[in-house]
């Protein structure tokens, strides 16, 4: 028996040809859409870092530009803003005429260009869609945005007052010799740029030109007139005026000083005062200010530092002991020297004294050793000079006595060369070595840097800050003992100098002794024990370099030793840089200072000596050579 199809195939038939005929839209659909998403996200890949099409600002087609692009269209169509503000000078006809850019009105082209870009790139995605069809089809018309410099329009009508405003000029004295020329005053003239702001801003933010005429005040000099005043004028700068001191200090003080009548008339000064009588009436004075500044010039002249006294601590009753007193300093005194001058210019008295003000020096011979905080010894430090000429030894007693007494106020920097004065046969040195090029040679004041050395390792040893320090060229056997290498300081009279600090809240003390049996030279600190504590390290030594080899001793002939006689000036040394390091720790332990000292010394052979009838390297006439 054969199956019957049920009648739901025929149905079923039905369905698939609908279905068929329906797909044919669907695709048409999605191709549309398909068609326009291409499009869009092609309009999109156009326009990726550009403006969109049909974005224009003030008439200017940005449309597809970057915006370097565009700011370059923009500035070139578009420029700064139009219109011309011209100024006029009722008095003079004079005009000037500026551009509304010239006074501050500028187009922000940064802001003007970011609102064109955003154009099309904000909101959804749907609103972004919509905004670029809209601008793509009926266009889109941006604003510039303008900026305003208020500093800018300040800067042209400041300009401008400097072209328009004139000063008054008082009625003025000619002097020359004994004629007097009088020139009557003039009126000068001022801007009112308050009225002229006012009255420029209105035209300018709105984009308008404009013509301003400038209202410009007249400046009546205060003297129009100077004959009122000839005769006065006359009696008192006809003749020079001189200043001298009364009592000079020395040869090379100053001089008097001839005020001329030229210099004179330039101080002259005249005002429009009330009288007593009503009205107003002229006042002939002296311009105080100029003469201040004129006696200025004398001021550094004039000083005089003043010198404090010099003492040493007696250590049993533990006071000061005066050794020298004190002198006082002078300055000029300005104003009462301005005053007595005030009160003769108008007498036939033509010679004025400087009037001078003692100073006082804190150090005075009269003070107490609690007033400057001195109560005992701080540090004391000494070197020897064992084997030195009669000379050197005579030349570091002369200069160590200029150190004796000397009191150094706090925070005052020492200098060694401020005290140590002229080295010359004149101030009592004579002849010794010093160390000049790196060798021992003969000159005045050979033995002077034995002091500088002991002072500045006693300065070294009290945790003083060294502010300038040099060491000697070579390794001398002088500075060895004792504290050993690295610990000497060299002088050169005024180049090369020792100095430091008083970093205490104390004055300090120096004394020196200087012992001829123990050939010896002490300095002491004394000052208020602060309880520092100063460690000193010597380093491990750099870039030694050997002592030169007996070959290369250096033999000079001297005509003034004895016959047959040798002496040796210098001993043979190494070479080597020399490192000291010192930290200073408070009373508390703490640490306060830290600091490295290096002396680059080099290596130096024997050098000799010798008189007449000695061959040179002659060894056997050198005294103790192997000893």
């Amino acid at each position: 028996m054969q199956a019957v199809p049920p009648i739901q195939q025929n149905k079923s038939s039905f369905g698939r040809n609908l279905g068929y005929l329906l797909m044919v839209p669907f695709i048409v659909l999605v191709l549309a859409v398909l068609a326009f998403a291409i499009t869009v996200v092609s309009y999109q890949t156009r326009h990726e870092d550009k403006i969109f099409t049909g974005v224009y600002v003030d008439d200017v087609d940005l449309s597809q530009l970057t915006l370097q692009e565009a700011e370059a269209a923009l500035a070139s169509q578009l420029g700064n803003p139009n219109g011309e503000i011209l100024l006029l000078d009722p008095y003079s006809d004079q005009s000037w005429a500026f551009s509304h850019a010239d006074l501050g009105m500028s187009i922000d082209f940064a802001s003007t260009l970011e609102q064109a870009y955003d154009v099309g790139r904000t909101g959804g995605n749907v609103s972004q869609l919509q905004e670029m069809f809209r601008v793509w089809y009926y266009g889109r018309q941006i604003a510039p945005t303008f900026v305003f410099d208020e500093g800018q329009l300040a800067t042209a009508v400041n300009q401008l007052s400097t072209e328009v405003n004139q000063p008054a000029i008082n009625a003025q004295m000619l002097v020359s010799g004994d004629d007097i020329e009088y020139q009557p005053g003039q009126i000068g003239r001022v801007l009112d740029i308050a009225h002229l702001d006012a009255h420029i801003r209105t035209p300018l933010l709105a984009f308008q030109s404009a013509e301003i005429e400038l209202l410009i005040h007249d400046i009546r000099p205060s003297l129009a007139d100077a004959e009122a005043i000839a005769f006065e004028v006359d009696r008192m700068f006809t003749s020079p005026i001189s200043f001298y001191l009364q009592e000079p200090l020395d040869e090379l003080d100053l001089d008097s000083v001839v005020l001329s009548p030229d210099d004179l008339v330039r101080w002259v000064r005249v005002e429009v005062v009330s009288g007593q009588a009503g009205g107003f009436e002229h006042n002939v004075f002296i311009d105080e200010v100029a003469m201040t500044q004129w006696l200025s010039q004398y001021e550094e002249v004039l000083y005089r530092e003043p010198v404090n006294a010099r003492f040493y601590f007696d250590d049993n009753t533990r006071e000061l002991i005066l050794v020298a007193p004190h002198v006082n300093g002078r300055e000029l005194d300005i104003p009462a020297t301005i005053a007595l001058f005030q009160e003769q210019i108008k007498t036939s008295n033509r010679s004025i004294p400087f009037v001078m003000r003692d100073i006082l020096p804190t150090a005075h011979q009269d003070v107490t050793a609690a007033e400057l905080g001195i109560t005992g010894l701080v540090t004391q430090t000494t070197t020897w000079f064992r084997g030195s000429t009669a000379e050197r030894k005579h030349n570091i007693a002369r200069a160590a006595a200029n150190f004796f007494g000397i009191v150094i106020a706090p925070g005052e920097e020492f200098s060694f060369n401020k005290y140590l004065g002229s080295i010359s046969e004149g101030e009592g040195y004579g002849q010794g070595f010093v160390i000049i090029g790196g060798q021992a040679v003969e000159g005045i004041g050979g033995g002077v840097c034995q002091v500088s050395t002991t002072l500045y390792q006693t300065a070294f040893n009290a945790g003083f800050p060294i502010t300038e320090r040099w060491a000697h060229g070579y390794m001398l056997g002088y500075y060895n003992d004792g504290e050993g290498p690295g610990m000497d300081a060299t002088i050169f009279s005024p180049i090369v100098d020792m100095k430091f600090i008083n970093n205490t809240p104390h004055h300090l003390l120096i004394e020196n002794y200087y012992s001829t049996e123990n050939e010896a030279l002490t300095f002491k600190f004394y000052s208020t024990d602060l309880g520092r504590r100063v460690v000193k390290e010597a380093l491990p030594w750099e870039n030694i370099v050997p002592a030169p080899s007996q070959s290369e001793d250096r033999w000079d002939f001297n005509p003034d030793l004895e016959p047959g006689e040798v002496i040796q000036i210098d001993w043979a040394t190494e070479g080597a840089d020399v490192s000291v390091r010192r930290t200073i720790y408070n009373e508390d332990g703490q640490l306060i200072g830290d600091q490295i000292f290096t002396s680059n010394y080099i290596p130096i052979g024997n050098v000799f000596q010798y008189g007449p009838g000695v061959e040179p390297y002659d060894y056997s006439k050198v005294p103790d050579y192997n000893n």
